[in-house]
């Protein structure tokens, strides 16, 4: 009876498994690029300059501004192509309004070296970084205004901070560790592996791997993007449920009545991936 109801979860678990990536197809590439501001106390434009004349649909201007803007953004369009980097960075016709309560995100195909230029339409002037670059796939900076006088005019020095919300990401890889690690200890029950004979290879086992699992689906995320992050998530999953497969089998001594350890390592896998998949649509803080 036992291994029957196992087996219809695992099938259940199959059917779990062979779940389509539809939801993300939509994804795509986009490297992004976030602006934050502190102290900025007027109304203010920003855009990236970069170092190529072309990225995917960005480009020069020409001269008229596109279709696709709205004629209240003509002036800061304006202002954006006639500006003259020294280093030669371009105005690719991104822009978009900031402010410190409201950040902008160049969302698409953002460059990879840039600089982050602002317009104060009050006064005309200007206040551009450094060059920087796009250090993750969704990099984040933030640009102190303090000491920055916006009515001044001409051409303003700000410097760019790297904001990059690093102990957010730490945070959501011990939840998902630890959320794992739980479900993978909890399969072991009606397997009768969750006592002392077997406690230290389980948990040196799944310790080992679900850290290391939780660690590359972090850095893919962090280098490459979430659409990255859940293609090799499967693949992932499927070395994992292999290692522990392997361990348990030389590890766990088969006794009767207690199911097959790599039936275990399967289920277990089966379920924290199922559950992975569903956390990632319920709770995308986590990813």
């Amino acid at each position: 009876m036992v291994k029957k109801r196992v087996l219809a979860l695992l099938a259940c678990l199959g059917l779990a498994l062979a779940l389509p990536f539809a939801a993300f197809a939509d994804m795509g590439p986009k490297p992004s690029v976030e602006v934050q501001t502190a102290g900025l106390d007027q109304d203010c434009w920003v855009t990236l300059l970069a170092e190529q004349t072309v990225i995917g649909p960005w480009n020069l201007p020409g001269a008229a501004m596109p279709d696709w803007f709205e004629p209240e953004e003509q002036p800061a369009w304006e202002a954006f192509a006639a500006y003259g980097d020294p280093d030669g960075y371009h105005f690719l016709q991104w822009q978009a309004r900031v402010a410190d309560a409201s950040p902008a995100t160049w969302s698409y195909m953002a460059p990879k070296h840039f600089k982050i230029l602002f317009w104060f339409p009050q006064s005309g002037g200007y206040a551009v970084t450094e060059a920087l670059d796009r250090y993750a796939y969704a990099a984040v900076y933030r640009v102190d205004f303090s000491g920055v006088d916006p009515a001044a005019g001409g051409v303003q020095t700000v410097t760019a901070q790297r904001n990059y919300d690093y102990g957010g990401e730490a945070l959501g890889l011990a939840a998902r560790f630890a959320l794992t690690l739980a479900v993978e200890l909890l399969i072991a029950l009606p397997f009768g592996y969750l006592k002392r004979p077997y406690l230290r290879a389980l948990l040196a086992a799944n310790l080992a791997t679900q850290l290391a699992l939780n660690l590359a689906l972090n850095l893919t995320a962090y280098c490459s993007g979430s659409l990255a992050m859940w293609l090799l998530y499967p693949l992932l999953e499927l070395a994992v449920f292999a290692v522990e497969a392997v361990v348990f089998r030389l590890a766990f001594k088969k006794a009767a009545g207690k199911g097959h350890p790599v039936l275990y390592a399967f289920a277990a896998n089966a379920v924290s991936y199922a559950l992975g998949l569903w956390l990632g649509n319920v709770v995308p803080a986590l990813f």
